[in-house]
């Protein structure tokens, strides 16, 4: 216990040596993980391994191929002359022998039905050995009469063909970055190129979120430390504390992210913004030191004095700020998404560090090293005292008009926050004009969406998908499923039966192409030679999908297609089929409800582990609720801000009320600590308020200047997520400072005399 006041009164330091050499010793030491970062954003990461969607999808990626793909879309008016099919088929030939590569899907690769003399043979859509056979005309007519290649490869007038690359199972963005850039190098190859006007699909997709983070982690980060360190320069006024807070905010940084890697999770859009937040709580923390550091110097105290002054002043709420910071961070485990959970670990982890550099590492370095004296009045701190002292004298003043006030603009913005919709939408992750969403557009416009989803059955024994009987209502969930305006197609073995038993029969048999025979379905079955049926059923006919193109792409919008599909299926059941939805729309979906129960639980628990934790450090519940509610004011105005602006609450947006509970009440927490300090001796409640204010309201304004900056940068990015996490960030930290120096004042003003003196929980 003595060693602790030790530490605590600032009489104890480490030598400074040491204290540097930790310093640079824990950089050097985060170095080799840094270096074998593992960057991935595939759908997968973001559910649990355990669940069901994922089991699921594990189970059918051993049976069938995968349902991501990657499509370029070439468009002209000539696309069926021999010159443009032989370079498409070189350019699928390419593709096709990449090693992450499973199928390559274009109008020379797939399968045609035609009817021979003794019943059927399959053949190639387009035979790339023989383009001559046929004119132009002749091949266009024999594709757009083709029973599967319209609206998927080809669009309903000819102008506009694609070419779909079909990954193997994978997961990781790398290798999916890969095989867009190796078919980027295929078509510029043969030239393709002036005529390709489209590259999209779920692969296309998740590699423009990666080079996205590659992009905000090479600009963002440097930006972040940079603007930390000016304002700090201009903050304190001194060059060598503004090195030691570069130093801190180095290690921080390096630390946490080396602790990603070291725990085997993958750097994701959420996780890459660890860096900015901790440098910004790094710098943050270092106003409240550097602060009372100034404070020393204004009093004339010696070198050795201000230090030890403002280490008395700053390490019991700096201890409690990393306490309650953490816990906001640590609530952020209770969102079931496993890069959100990786994102609060880590942030705990970093706000500990911080803790640890700042109060332990930084002092016995600026007592060594920071010679030359501090500015006693200029710095850029000095207005802020001012503007701070000014707000709390007319909060004092208007307490009770201030807190009337602020609960009718709660009252009367309630509306708004009630708007907020859960949903992420995978294309409106990037802005219309952006690349990726002009891409989508095109391909959906000429062929069909590209959301993919399945209709997964199961049948009790081998053989079942053969039963006439089954395969018809196969075929009538199909047609109900096609009158569904989200759904642009739909595919299953019943179309390839069909499209055999036509051929073999050789009659228009219309829409009564389903063989009402089993004996027939087997004979066709056993003449059949091609490869294309297998990946709509696999080889025992026990389990089948039904693959399906959506037009849709926002969890929400997915979620009632796959209620109306549930509830068709509930009225008009398959007999003897387990019926599963599944695929990427599927597990995109599945997202909402995580997040839905994840906020809530996030925030309860965030607030109940701050509150007691308050009410521990004060030691009355009274003060820890003084403290508390007016950073909750930020969290509500920060809703009333995504129902008025449209932002949604997806994977990013979750994240933001634990950051911000536990940050905002970091700086409460130093203002109620002065207040307490000053009233337990003997000065006036008015004058132990204004006095606290004037104190540390330096610190808070230009702590909120510092956050408020960094977190911007974030809004700059062209992922969308992540700017609206970084500007709901700096607009919560700004309304959070507002409130704290607006509220705090009023509430302890409406006290006609101070709280009990209770001792605090470490003597000074």
């Amino acid at each position: 216990m003595r060693m602790l006041k030790a530490w605590v009164n600032g009489s104890r330091m480490l030598p400074p040596w040491l204290a540097l050499a930790i310093l640079l010793g824990l950089q050097a030491a985060s170095l080799p993980f840094l270096l074998n970062i593992h960057f991935n954003n595939a759908g997968d990461i973001y559910s649990p391994a355990d669940a069901p969607i994922i089991q699921l999808r594990e189970s059918l990626f051993r049976e069938f191929p995968s349902d991501e793909a990657l499509i370029a879309l070439f468009e002209g008016d000539d696309l069926f002359n021999p010159a443009f099919l032989g370079a498409l088929d070189r350019v699928a030939k390419k593709m096709d022998a990449h090693p992450s590569v499973d199928r390559v899907l274009t109008l020379t690769t797939t399968e045609h039905i035609d009817a021979t003399d003794d019943g059927f043979e399959v053949a190639l859509l387009v035979d790339p050995e023989d383009l001559t056979s046929r004119t132009p005309n002749e091949w266009k007519a024999r594709v757009l009469d083709d029973e599967f290649a319209p609206n998927t490869l080809v669009s309903t007038d000819g102008k506009a063909v694609a070419l779909v690359v079909r990954p193997k199972v994978l997961k990781e963005s790398l290798a999916r970055r890969d095989i867009a850039i190796a078919l980027d190098a295929a078509i510029r190859a043969e030239k393709l190129d002036t005529l390709q006007t489209a590259t999209a699909g779920t692969v296309a997709q998740t590699v423009e979120e990666l080079r996205s983070l590659w992009r905000d982690s090479a600009i963002f980060i440097p930006l972040t430390v940079i603007i930390g360190l000016v304002l700090l320069r201009w903050v304190v006024g001194r060059v060598r504390p503004m090195i030691v807070g570069g130093l801190a905010m180095g290690t921080v940084v390096m630390v946490s992210v080396a602790g990603i890697v070291a725990s085997g999770q993958p750097y994701t859009p959420i996780t890459a913004m660890i860096p900015t937040l901790m440098a910004a709580y790094t710098t943050a923390t270092l106003l409240h030191l550097y602060a009372a550091i100034q404070r020393g110097r204004i009093a004339l105290l010696s070198r050795p004095q201000r230090i030890k002054r403002a280490l008395s002043e700053t390490f019991k709420p700096g201890l409690f700020n990393v306490l309650t910071t953490g816990a906001g961070l640590l609530s952020l485990l209770w969102v079931d998404i496993p890069p959100v959970q990786t994102f609060g670990l880590s942030g705990a982890i970093g706000t500990l560090m911080v803790f640890l550099v700042v109060f332990i590492l930084v002092p016995p370095i600026l007592l060594k090293w920071d010679t030359p004296r501090w500015p006693r009045r200029r710095s850029g701190m000095a207005h802020a005292r001012r503007i701070a002292a000014a707000v709390a004298v007319f909060s004092l003043r208007n307490s009770r008009a201030v807190l009337i006030g602020a609960v009718l603009l709660v009252l009367a913005a309630i509306p708004l926050a009630l708007q907020v919709k859960v949903e992420s939408n995978l294309i409106k992750f990037f802005a219309p004009e952006h690349s990726i969403s002009r891409s989508t557009d095109r391909v959906e416009s000429h062929l069909s969406g590209v959301t993919t989803m399945e209709v997964v059955l199961t049948a009790p024994d081998r053989d079942g998908l053969k039963n006439p009987a089954t395969l018809a209502q196969i075929k009538a969930l199909q047609t109900w499923l096609e009158l569904q305006p989200e759904v642009d197609r739909s595919f299953s073995l019943v179309e390839v039966i069909e499209e055999m038993n036509r051929a073999f029969s050789g009659e228009d048999l219309g829409d009564d192409a389903l063989p009402s025979s089993r004996k027939l379905v087997e004979q066709l079955l056993l003449i059949y030679d091609g490869e294309d049926l297998y990946e709509l059923v696999n080889r025992d006919f026990q389990r089948g999908r039904i693959a399906l193109n959506l037009n849709v792409h926002g969890a929400n919008e997915i979620g009632k297609v796959i209620a109306r599909i549930e509830a068709r299926l509930q009225a008009h059941p398959i007999e003897g089929m387990h019926v599963e939805m599944a695929g990427w729309g599927r597990l995109f979906s599945d997202q909402e409800d995580r997040i839905v129960e994840g906020q809530i639980k996030s925030f309860s628990s965030a607030f109940l582990q701050i509150l007691l934790l308050l009410a521990l450090l004060f030691r009355s519940f009274r003060g820890a609720l003084i403290c508390l509610v007016p950073n909750l004011a930020p969290l509500f105005f920060i809703f009333v801000m995504m129902g008025t602006t449209g932002i949604a609450l997806d994977v990013a947006t979750v994240l933001i009320a634990g950051v911000i509970l536990g940050i905002t009440v970091d700086d409460t927490i130093h203002l109620y600590h002065g207040y307490l300090h000053r009233i337990q001796r003997g000065v006036s409640p008015v004058f132990a308020i204004i006095r606290s204010v004037e104190a540390s309201g330096r610190a808070v304004i230009a702590i909120s200047v510092v956050l408020i900056a960094q977190f911007s940068l974030l809004g700059l990015s062209d992922f969308r997520p992540t700017a609206h996490f970084g500007m709901l960030c700096a607009v919560g930290l700004f309304a959070g400072q507002l409130f704290e120096l607006l509220l705090m004042p009023a509430l302890l003003g409406l006290r006609k005399t101070g709280p009990q003196t209770k001792p605090l929980p470490f003597p000074d």
